[in-house]
C-alpha cells in the first residue's frame, strides 16, 4: 500500500478499529470453537443422560442434541441481527456494542459452566445467548467501522472485520486440538473462552468516539461529532467530511428514522436492498461452511490420519487469514465489484474440481489429493471476496436514514442462510453423495451473473454518490424532485 492510500490511518482510529472488531473475533471463534470438541460433547451428553434415567442415549438421539448445540447459536444469531438496527439507533454504535458485551460474557460463562452444572441445556442455553451477541455484532460492528472510516480507507478498513472472523476461526480451531482443550476436562474452557473478547472490548471501547456519523444525523450533535472526528482523524481539519455528512443528511432527511417496512415498501431502496440481500446469501450459499464442516471427512477421505485431517483444517483457518491480509490492500486498489467477482468465479471453478475429485477418486488415487488442493483453492476465493464484502458493501450502499434497517435485514438472511446449510447440510450429503457440490456451483454461477449485472462499484464514492445510483433518473438531476420523492416514501 502506498503511503497515499494509507492516508489518514491514524493510531487513534486503528485502536478504535481493533477494539471494534473484537466483536467479529468472537463471532468467528463461536462459529468454530463447536466442531473441534464434537466427541467429547456427545460423550458428555451420553453421561448426563445416564446418570439421570440411568440408561443409555441411542446414538442418533445424541446427534440430534449435539446437531441443536451447533444449530441454536444460528437462532440466537438471527434474534440478534434482526435488533442489531434498532439497538444501533436506541443506543448508538459503540453504545450497541458495549452493551453486548454482558451477553458474550453470561454466554460464555454458561458454558464454561456446563460440565461443572451436568446439564447439557445450559450448554444450549449459553450457545443461544452467545448466538445473539454474534448477531449484534454481525450487524453494529461493520457499521461502526464504516461511519468512522475515511473514504479512501472504507474499503480495506472493511475487510478487516472478516479478518477479525478468520482469526477468531483458526483460533477455535488451534485451541481445539487434543494436545490443547479438545479434552473431556478440556472443552468446557474452550468455549468458555469467548468471555475473553467481550471481557477486552469491554475494556477497550469505552475510550472510543461514537460515530460520528451517528451523533451528527441521528442525534444532531454537531460539535460532539466534530470532537469525535477529530479525535479520529488526529487532525482540525474536519471540514470535508462534516460537508459529506451534511450533504447526505439534506438528501436523506426525510428518512432519519426509517423503519423495516418503510424500506421494504420504498421504491427507490428497494434495489440495494435486494442487492445487499443476494450478497450475504452469496456468502453464505457458497457452499463455504459445508467446507468447514466437511474439511476434517474430506482429508480423512484423502489418505490423511484423523490428527493430519485436523492439522490440515488449521491449514484452511491460515489460509483464510493470509488471504484475507492480502484482499485488505486489494479493496480500495481493485473495488469490491471486481474482487467479489473474482471470488466467485474462483469458487466456481474449483467446487467443480471438487465434484470430479471425489467421483473419480475411487479409480486413481491421487485424485483424492487433488479434492485437498481444489478446497484450499476453494477457500482462498472465499476469503478474496465473498469473504468480507458482503458486510461491507450493505453498509455502503444505503446512507444513515436507512442503513440502520438495511443491516439488520441483511444480517437476519445471512443467519438464516447460515441455518439452513447447516441443518440440512448432513442430509443433503447423505442424499447427494460424491455430488454433494453440485447445488453449491449452481448457486455460485447464479450470484456471478447477478454480481456481474446488478451489483454497483462503490470504492472512493461518498454514501450519498452510492445513493444517487439507485434512483430513478427524474430525481438525480433535481435534488427537489428527490426531496419530495423520499418525503413521500418515507410518509407511508
Amino acid at each position: 500500500m502506498g503511503c497515499c492510500e494509507l492516508k489518514g490511518l491514524t493510531f487513534f482510529l486503528s485502536y478504535a478499529i481493533f477494539a471494534a472488531v473484537l466483536g467479529m473475533l468472537q463471532f468467528g471463534y463461536n462459529t468454530g470453537v463447536i466442531n473441534a470438541p464434537q466427541a467429547n460433547i456427545e460423550y458428555f451428553m451420553k453421561d448426563v443422560y445416564k446418570s439421570r434415567y440411568g440408561e443409555d442415549l441411542p446414538d442418533e438421539a445424541v446427534e440430534r442434541l449435539y446437531s441443536i448445540a451447533v444449530s441454536i447459536f444460528a437462532i440466537g444469531g438471527m434474534l440478534g441481527g434482526f435488533g442489531g438496527g434498532m439497538v444501533a439507533n436506541k443506543f448508538g454504535r459503540k453504545g450497541g456494542l458495549l452493551l453486548n458485551n454482558v451477553l458474550g460474557i453470561t454466554g460464555g460463562c454458561l458454558m464454561w459452566c456446563t460440565k461443572l452444572s451436568n446439564s447439557y441445556e445450559i450448554l444450549f442455553l449459553g450457545r443461544f445467548i452467545i448466538g445473539v451477541n454474534c448477531g449484534l455484532n454481525t450487524s453494529l460492528v461493520p457499521m461502526y467501522i464504516s461511519e468512522i472510516s475515511p473514504l479512501n480507507l472504507r474499503g480495506g478498513l472493511g475487510t478487516v472485520n472478516q479478518l477479525a472472523v478468520t482469526v477468531g476461526l483458526l483460533l477455535s480451531q488451534v485451541l481445539g486440538i487434543e494436545q490443547i482443550l479438545g479434552t473431556n476436562d478440556g472443552w468446557p474452557l474452550l468455549l468458555g473462552l469467548a468471555v475473553v473478547p467481550a471481557l477486552l472490548q469491554l475494556v477497550m471501547l469505552p475510550i472510543c468516539p461514537e460515530s460520528p456519523r451517528y451523533l451528527l444525523i441521528t442525534k444532531q450533535w454537531e460539535e460532539e461529532s466534530r470532537k469525535a472526528l477529530r479525535r479520529l482523524r488526529a487532525s482540525n481539519q474536519v471540514e470535508e467530511d462534516i460537508e459529506e455528512m451534511r450533504q447526505e443528511e439534506r438528501a436523506q432527511s426525510a428518512e432519519s428514522s426509517i423503519s423495516m417496512m418503510e424500506l421494504i415498501c420504498s421504491p427507490t431502496l428497494r434495489t440495494p436492498l435486494i442487492i445487499g440481500v443476494v450478497m450475504q446469501l452469496s456468502q453464505q450459499l457458497s457452499g463455504i461452511n459445508a467446507v468447514f464442516y466437511y474439511s476434517t471427512n474430506l482429508f480423512e477421505s484423502s489418505g490423511l490420519t484423523q490428527e493430519s485431517a485436523k492439522f490440515a483444517t488449521i491449514g484452511i483457518g491460515c489460509i483464510m487469514v493470509i488471504m484475507t491480509l492480502i484482499s485488505i490492500p486489494l479493496m480500495d486498489r481493485m473495488g469490491r465489484r471486481t474482487l467479489h467477482l473474482y471470488g466467485l468465479g474462483g469458487m466456481f471453478i474449483f467446487s467443480i474440481f471438487i465434484t470430479i475429485s471425489f467421483l473419480i477418486k475411487e479409480m486413481i488415487d491421487w485424485m483424492s489429493y487433488l479434492s485437498v488442493v481444489s478446497t484450499l483453492f476453494f477457500v482462498k476465493f472465499f476469503a478474496m471476496g465473498p469473504g468480507s464484502i458482503p458486510w461491507m458493501i450493505t453498509a455502503e450502499l444505503f446512507s444513515q436514514g436507512p442503513r440502520p434497517a438495511a443491516m439488520s435485514i441483511a444480517v437476519l438472511v445471512n443467519w438464516i442462510a447460515n441455518f439452513v446449510v447447516g441443518i440440512g447440510f448432513p442430509s443433503m450429503k447423505s442424499a447427494l453423495d460424491n455430488y454433494t457440490f453440485l447445488p453449491f456451483s449452481v448457486f455460485l454461477a447464479i450470484f456471478w451473473i447477478f454480481t456481474y449485472k446488478k451489483v454497483p462499484e462503490t470504492k472512493n464514492k461518498t454514501f450519498e454518490e452510492i445513493s444517487a445510483l439507485f434512483r430513478p433518473e427524474n430525481g438525480s438531476s433535481n435534488g427537489t424532485a428527490l426531496q419530495e420523492k423520499t418525503n413521500t416514501s418515507a410518509d407511508k
